[in-house]
């Protein structure tokens, strides 16, 4: 139960996060080849790998910083010359970056789902167990649940009260599995890691 509020800001925070990456990563990746037949275009998409571990290192310590799973730093692949097409190329070349990048833009739609999970069920729980704390302090408030069923008695808020108990007890365990699942799909995409 300690790791579920990390766990919860963990998916919480996985939506904007997603966002930020998709956005830096793809206008900065698509400017960069526009201009790649300018002089300027190279040294964009040069920015850009480098900017892509930059992010990469940034999910890595928030990974760990909520979800308590270290993941190593990869090496990055050494270029046999240091100009910025050499650069470029040696990092195409990589598998790692390949697999990160891939995943920096997949945290979006990944967001999406851990963030929709995650405020559905907390937020449904949470407003059937208040239902008898609603019922008491706001007496004029409709509670409409499913196919038109409205708490107007206090037996009804309790026994809907239990319900949200059972909902919340299955989303400790929804967001506890998903965050853990998030943390190895991290693993696998960032670099080695075990759980801490």
């Amino acid at each position: 139960m300690k790791k579920f509020l990390p766990n919860l800001l963990y998916l919480i925070f996985s939506l904007p996060l997603g966002v930020l990456y998709f956005v830096i990563l793809i206008t900065g990746f698509s400017v960069g080849a526009g201009l790649a037949i300018t002089l300027i275009g190279i040294p964009i998409l040069v920015v850009m790998i480098f900017v892509t571990y930059i992010l990469g290192d940034l999910d890595r310590k928030l990974t760990s910083l909520f979800l308590g799973v270290q993941i190593a730093k990869p090496e990055a692949r050494p270029s046999e010359k240091d100009s910025a097409t050499a650069i470029l190329v040696a990092q195409l070349k990589s598998l790692q970056f390949w697999k990160e990048l891939g995943y920096l833009l997949l945290r979006m739609p990944l967001g999406v789902i851990s963030f929709t999970v995650a405020i559905v069920f907390v937020s449904v729980s949470l407003a059937l167990i208040g239902a008898p704390f609603i019922l008491t302090y706001f007496p004029d408030a409709q509670m409409m649940l499913w196919n038109g069923f409205e708490v107007d008695t206090m037996q009804e808020a309790w026994v809907t009260s239990a319900l949200g108990l059972i909902i919340g007890v299955l989303s400790v365990l929804i967001v506890n599995g998903l965050a853990k699942g998030m943390g190895i799909i991290s693993v696998w995409a960032l670099g080695r890691g075990e759980p801490a």
